[in-house]
């Protein structure tokens, strides 16, 4: 490479090269790297990538017999045979050599020269350091061999874009690399054409050959589908393929130029050729072109068709070419240009339409355009009354209501001047493309239009009004102070949003307006250029505000709740009153009441968003609909919808109004999202809106994840607390039980009335994307911001519910341990001058007892049928395991067996209320086990057999935990054989 770098250095030192200059040496290095005739730059190991720098030379690889193909002519080989070969015809594919200038051919043997491809090529790095030591040397050889492979066809097709087509197509036709690369089945293949005669790297170049002359394909976007291809030629070369091919639409130049483009390419050019190269010659150019056309507009027609092929470098004198023919074309326009102008003055509309019929087929008439627009008085230096008065009107301009004013005077002028176009040009394109000038002027920062200097100016106001404490002028205190920023910044936000709607619908006035209209979609981008140099601060003004006013209200609410939580801490001791209250609660009715209340919550989100909750909206009406409500009066944004509880963990009235503020956000955003497809205005503002809505998701969350740890902490100490009170002596022991559980139950019911107020947000939320938010987004696309910020809300709040039934399980399991290690052992082994009652015990009593009071809780508190159904069996799989080890912890005699299926028989009757099938399985293998008890040793045996036979205990208990039980008799060592002897079942 030092070398190379030496030799760019010597010739960069006379001045720099030409481009095309320096683009014919690139290229001929680069074709030649690709035959092997010189050093490659990129060069490729057997072993992998070599990543190894120096100077690498050539090197002949006599050891390797495999033949690269294609990489480089074939050569003349000599050899030696025996002559008896020869002469039995074994080398009758080769020619006898001369022996001239060789050494003398021994007697014998025969020289015979045949023709071979070349042999692999390889490189070795001469830099010793760059080798692999301490190897032996046949390895040594492969690792520092390098094999120079052929270029990427893509790079070859790149090259070939930039050479004239007079050596393109030689290059393409004597290399083999290139004949790969573009052809099929090789140039010479008859009657094939387009994608039958080329690659897809041949099709490209021939595309980019046609785009070279200011033709235009792209894939133009449509929401929902799949992107679309699209064209465009100049109107010139349209209606020469037109004469040409008889294509005239944008459907049959598509197709032309997908599968046939080298037509294409080959038409345009054999028809212009010859007329472009005859402005390469010093005299006759402009007379042919003249000869060849019939009158003044076929002469501009034919340059304009032929700037636009100029723009190719078809050829090696294209610079001289193409300035000699940009001058004939300007002497040409500037005649007709002076005849407009004249006419127009002397007010001859008939001779200015004559000069308008020639120059609209040059440069799209852009010449007789620019004279009327510069002509009209409001852009002189010095306008009279009428316009100077329009100029004065933008230095008022504080707000949208005197904007509106500004704005009709505009009105008035655009239609004066669609009547002057009207007069003095003759095809309606023309005069739209007239009137579509003016109104870009009037928007036109370079001009200084008067749209733009009233928007400049209302800018000025808006930013410079004072806060309430300021200094103001008394005029100015009196009218434009503001309490604080936060409103300034609205002020300033809705008066943009408003004064954009104004002039969208002054755009589709311009649409119907007669004689001449400005089509609506051109108007419209005229008003949205107006805005891109404020767009950017705009959308982070918008993002600013949204997020402050988040932060206040959040902090607005941590706040309440501290003052809530301290004002609890100081009504704690009266701990009676509480209890009263909760016994005195009825859950059912509670739950009645949240429904209720959800569902006029529901209710006044569809009247603040207006919309119906039992109609799906589509994209573009759920659009339109708010785009007319943001000229409409705004709503109040504040609701206030009042929460179920005194102490609600989160609020829905925080939720709903930060829905609302967002909404208004994006009504203002989404003004500018109907800007056209091309605009970066556009993007800007889908940007913002998404970042919006997702700046909403964060802002819920922060606000309900806090909720959901404040529960879930208060439900973890009451775990410690429960083990606190196992722990305790019987005398303190009944009153801080009922302290525990009334804790319990007052935490029980402010988790599961959060889990109801969650999901009336998470609804809130979902029926505003869907309402609005899926005009701008789309649901099915996982990989959008907003979707992921959905479904991270979503996560975390099932993240929180799981935590918190996890703690409330826990606690009911372990308050239902603690009761059910009352249970005396007497109980189950009472004494003999006992009577049986057959009654379930006290502490089985008030187990389930304490368990049906948890159940109601649930039941009324827990909407979704699945998540009651597994709460509820997880705490009966729970429940079983408990009994289980209880159990296990007796020794049982028949009396006590009795005692234990009614006990049983109650958990049993609690199960079959409130648990699934499979949950209730657990509880009748239970049941069932407990016979064992009251049988005679004998039965006991066949008993087990019955069970086992019958399945049981599959998937229930384990054998080991069935012997565990039966093990629990009192009589258990004297029966121990008769149970476990020649045992198969256990």
């Amino acid at each position: 490479m030092a070398d190379d770098n030496d030799g760019a250095e010597s010739v960069l030192a006379g001045g720099w090269l030409s481009p095309r200059t320096l683009l014919h040496k690139t290229t001929k290095f680069v074709l030649n790297a690709a035959h092997g005739k010189t050093r490659s730059l990129i060069p490729t190991s057997d072993i992998g990538t070599v990543a190894e720098t120096g100077v690498v030379d050539w090197i002949e690889d006599v050891e390797d017999d495999d033949i690269a193909a294609g990489m480089g002519e074939e050569v003349e080989q000599t050899i030696m045979v025996p002559e008896r070969d020869v002469l039995m015809g074994r080398w009758s594919e080769c020619a006898v050599a001369s022996g001239e200038g060789r050494s003398p051919t021994p007697p014998g043997m025969m020289r015979l020269s045949r023709s071979v491809p070349p042999r692999r090529r390889t490189a070795y790095n001469k830099d010793p350091q760059q080798r692999v030591g301490a190897m032996e040397p046949k390895r040594r050889a492969q690792r520092g061999r390098t094999v120079f492979t052929m270029l990427p066809v893509r790079v070859v097709g790149r090259i070939m874009e930039f050479l004239p087509v007079d050596t393109m197509l030689l290059v393409a036709n004597i290399c083999r690399i290139v004949r790969r690369a573009v052809y099929l089945h090789g140039p010479n293949a008859q009657g094939m054409a387009g994608d039958q005669a080329y690659t897809s790297v041949g099709l490209h170049m021939w595309r980019v050959r046609v785009q070279q002359m200011g033709w235009r394909m792209w894939r133009e976007r449509q929401r929902g589908r799949e992107r679309r291809l699209r064209v465009q030629a100049p109107q010139s070369h349209v209606v020469l393929l037109e004469h040409i091919c008889g294509v005239k639409d944008e459907a049959g130049i598509l197709e032309l130029l997908t599968t046939e483009p080298d037509l294409v390419f080959k038409a345009l050019y054999d028809n212009m050729i010859g007329d472009y190269t005859a402005f390469s010659k010093l005299n006759g150019c402009v007379p042919r072109v003249v000869q060849n056309a019939n009158g003044a507009a076929a002469v501009a027609e034919r340059l304009d068709q032929l700037l636009w092929f100029a723009r190719g470098r078809f050829t090696c004198s294209s610079d001289v070419t193409n300035m000699r023919l940009v001058s004939a074309a300007d002497r040409f326009e500037a005649e007709y240009q002076a005849q407009f102008k004249h006419a127009f003055m002397q007010g001859d509309c008939e001779r200015m339409q004559g000069c308008a019929r020639v120059l609209e087929h040059i440069r799209n008439g852009r010449s007789c355009i620019r004279i009327l627009v510069d002509a009209h008085p409001l852009f002189s230096s010095a306008p009279p009354a009428p316009y100077a008065d329009v100029l004065a009107s933008t230095e008022c301009v504080t707000d949208a209501h005197t904007f509106g004013a500004v704005l009709s005077e505009l009105d008035n002028l655009i239609a004066e001047h669609a009547r002057v176009v009207h007069a003095g040009l003759p095809s309606q394109v023309l005069r739209q493309s007239a009137l579509y000038c003016f109104v870009q002027d009037l928007f036109d920062a370079k001009r200084s239009g008067v749209a733009l200097r009233a928007l400049q100016n209302m800018y000025a106001h808006l930013r410079s009004m004072p806060v309430a404490g300021q200094d103001a002028s008394g005029e100015q205190q009196r009218r434009d102070v503001v309490p604080d920023e936060a409103t300034k910044d609205i002020v300033y936000l809705s008066t943009v949003a408003s004064i954009v709607s104004l002039l969208l619908e002054a755009a589709d006035k311009w649409s119907h307006m007669e004689p001449v209209s400005l089509p609506r979609g051109l108007g419209r981008r005229c008003v949205f250029s107006a805005f891109e140099d404020v767009i950017d601060e705009y959308v982070q003004l918008e993002r600013r505000v949204i997020e402050r006013a988040y932060e206040g209200e959040l902090s607005q609410w941590t706040l309440k709740v501290r003052n809530d939580s301290m004002r609890d801490t100081a009504l704690e001791s009266n701990a009676s009153h509480k209890d009263e209250s909760l016994r005195l609660v009825n859950f059912r009715l509670r739950q009645q009441q949240m429904e209720e209340y959800k569902d006029r919550v529901l209710l006044l989100v569809q009247d603040k968003l207006q919309i119906s909750m039992d109609t799906e909206t589509a994209g573009d009406g759920t659009r339109r609909r708010r785009r007319s409500s943001a000229s409409q009066k705004e709503m109040p944004r504040r609701t206030v919808v009042g929460d179920v509880l005194g102490h609600a963990p989160v609020s829905i009235d925080l939720c709903l109004n930060m829905v609302l503020t967002n909404r208004d956000t994006i009504d203002r955003l989404a003004v500018f999202a109907s800007a056209p497809q091309d605009m970066r205005l556009r993007d800007q503002a889908q940007d913002a809106i998404e970042s919006v809505f997702c700046v909403l998701l964060r802002g819920i969350g922060n606000h309900v994840r806090p909720a959901y740890a404040r529960v879930v902490a208060e439900l973890k100490d009451l775990e410690h607390s429960v083990m606190a009170t196992m722990q305790t002596d019987q005398s303190a022991l009944a009153q801080l039980e009922q302290q525990t559980r009334s804790s319990f139950i007052r935490a029980e019911l402010r988790f599961f009335e959060l889990i109801h107020l969650c999901d009336l947000c998470v609804q809130i939320l979902e029926i505003y994307f869907k309402s609005f938010m899926t005009a701008f987004i789309d649901e099915h696309d996982f990989l959008n911001t907003c979707n992921q910020e959905r479904k991270a809300l979503e996560r975390a709040v099932d993240d929180s519910v799981a935590v918190g039934m996890d703690c409330v399980i826990e606690i009911i399991m372990r308050q239902t341990q603690h009761i059910v290690d009352t249970q005396m052992s007497a109980d189950y082994s009472p004494d003999s001058n006992v009577s049986l009652t057959l009654t379930p015990t006290v502490a089985c009593t008030r187990a389930v007892q304490f368990l049906g009071e948890s159940t109601v809780i649930l039941q009324s508190m827990t909407g979704h049928r699945q998540m009651r159904t597994v709460f509820l069996g997880e705490i009966g799989v729970r429940l079983f395991y408990v009994l289980l080890e209880h159990i296990k912890r007796f020794r049982i005699t028949e009396p006590g067996g009795f005692q234990l299926i009614a006990d049983l028989n109650l958990y049993y009757d609690w199960a079959a209320e409130h648990v699934d099938p499979e949950t209730l399985r657990y509880f009748t293998a239970l049941k069932d086990l407990a016979n064992c008890f009251i049988l005679a040793p004998r039965d006991l045996r066949g008993f087990l057999q019955d069970q086992y036979s019958r399945r049981t205990f599959d998937g229930v208990m384990r054998s080991e935990e069935v012997y565990d039980v039966v093990a629990c008799r009192s009589d258990y060592r004297n029966i121990r054989t008769q149970v476990e002897g020649h045992c198969d079942f256990m």
